[in-house]
């Protein structure tokens, strides 16, 4: 099945998270190839505040629990995710990674 229900090609996507007191904002460009929707230039960021403490444990709880629906419902079996770490350990690192959404493998991943 193709994927891509309501997302464009070259858009932005643009989300906000709540992690406990903590939001988080999500962008990135849409990429669409069949059933993989990729999350190009992808930046997280605090929203409302400067800084914000946050493990990757907990963003990773909010993004299976909240993205990985979204993107199923619309139809995608794959995620990837793409960007370039800005702040924290390692900055200037680049960062890849491939994701399943069907929902044995993602929660085995995730």
């Amino acid at each position: 099945m193709a994927g891509g229900a309501g997302f464009v090609a070259g858009a932005l996507f643009e989300r906000e998270y709540a992690v406990g007191d903590i939001r988080i904002g999500l962008l990135a460009e849409i990429r669409v190839e069949r059933d993989q929707i990729h999350l190009k230039d992808i930046a997280i960021f605090p929203s409302g505040r400067a800084i914000a403490t946050l493990g990757a444990a907990a963003m990773l709880r909010v993004l299976r629990s909240e993205l990985v629906p979204e993107l199923r419902a619309a139809g995608f079996t794959w995620l990837r995710v793409s960007g370039t770490r800005l702040s924290g350990a390692r900055p200037g690192r680049i960062v890849e990674f491939n994701v399943s959404l069907m929902e044995r493998a993602c929660e085995r991943i995730w």
